[in-house]
């Protein structure tokens, strides 16, 4: 795992970085304003970075009360129509979102967001084509020969102008299975220039067009941040991070991995018997991005409490947190 430390020669400046994420007049409003006051608030030296945060359907683009909160944020807030898939997969968002960032920015390097996650400390980006973390779990991705899932990611790497063999192998953050590389797309810092998110998006929608999904014809409903998200859309959750994995090594050769501070999914660690890195006794590592998921909604908070806890959040983080879950009230 790579880790940076500010001042360090590998370390972004401020002015060098972006962030990016989602926004729509639905579950993520509340969620974009989190994320947004997280990072003026304990990003540290990158507190004063632009925020960029984006509607992709006309439909869903925030009131002008919600508009004037990121405005108070310096936020800026951009309306585009990106998303013309039609299909319920709610993860598209992001993926067109961080088409367009990349094409229309000026700034050197962009990390990309989802939109339930919140910076509880100081983040340290490496001077990187990518900086990236693992998926949690197997899910989606492949173990190699034989896995049922191989075909698909023989075809999404096609798509990506490159042979699944390029991709390196990784262990899943929780269930520690062996696979071919697959990332989180909660959290991505990309070098601009390169064009990993085009790709990636052309990659994607080219798996659109051929109705590609990865757990076609398997009937389960996927628990997100906004709730279920239905049959079609769990049909095609994990084909983001696919085409995300294939993307980022069709185009770049420097993939940083980063520590267990970032992307930390509390959702999977509300188990009072799970244990996680940054929670660990004298490992050194405090919390630094947290994805939340759906522990926010009023039923699971006691949860998401005791997740923070344990993963080692400091008072102050867990304070905040807590004065700020009434932006959730329905």
């Amino acid at each position: 795992m790579e880790v940076t430390r500010p001042g360090d020669p590998d370390t972004l400046d401020a002015s060098e970085v972006a962030f990016v994420l989602c926004v729509e007049a639905n579950r993520l409003e509340p969620q974009a304003r989190l994320l947004c006051e997280s990072i003026r608030t304990f990003a540290g030296g990158y507190r004063t970075a632009p925020i960029i945060a984006v509607s992709p359907r006309g439909r869903l683009a925030l009131g002008a009360d919600a508009r004037a909160v990121l405005e108070s944020l310096q936020v800026q807030y951009v309306v585009e129509p990106l998303n013309e898939t039609a299909i319920s997969y709610g993860t598209v968002n992001r993926i067109v979102v961080g088409a367009w960032a990349e094409a229309h920015l000026s700034s050197s390097h962009l990390v990309v967001l989802d939109t339930d996650t919140i910076f509880v400390d100081e983040p340290c980006f490496p001077r990187a084509d990518v900086a990236v973390r693992p998926v949690d779990l197997k899910g989606t991705a492949s173990s190699g020969d034989g896995d049922p899932l191989d075909r698909y990611w023989a075809r999404m790497c096609a798509f990506g102008g490159i042979d699944t063999s390029t991709l390196p192998w990784l262990a899943t953050t929780i269930d520690d299975v062996r696979i071919r590389a697959s990332y989180n797309g909660g959290f991505t810092l990309v070098r601009r220039d390169l064009g990993i998110l085009r790709h990636t998006a052309d990659v994607f929608l080219r798996s659109v067009t051929e109705d590609l999904r990865p757990r076609a014809g398997i009937a389960c409903d996927v628990f997100a941040s906004t709730g279920f998200v239905g049959q079609e859309a769990s049909e095609w959750w994990g084909s983001s991070q696919a085409a995300l994995s294939v993307g980022i090594w069709a185009r770049a050769s420097d993939v940083r991995i980063m520590d267990a501070a970032y992307n930390i999914p509390l959702h999977l660690l509300t188990d009072t018997a799970s244990t996680w890195p940054t929670g660990l006794g004298g490992s050194g590592l405090a919390p630094i991005l947290l994805h939340y998921h759906y522990l926010a909604e009023a039923e699971y908070r006691a949860q998401l409490g005791r997740a923070m806890r344990a993963v080692g959040c400091a008072s102050s983080a867990l304070r905040w947190m807590e004065e700020r879950l009434g932006l959730f009230q329905h």
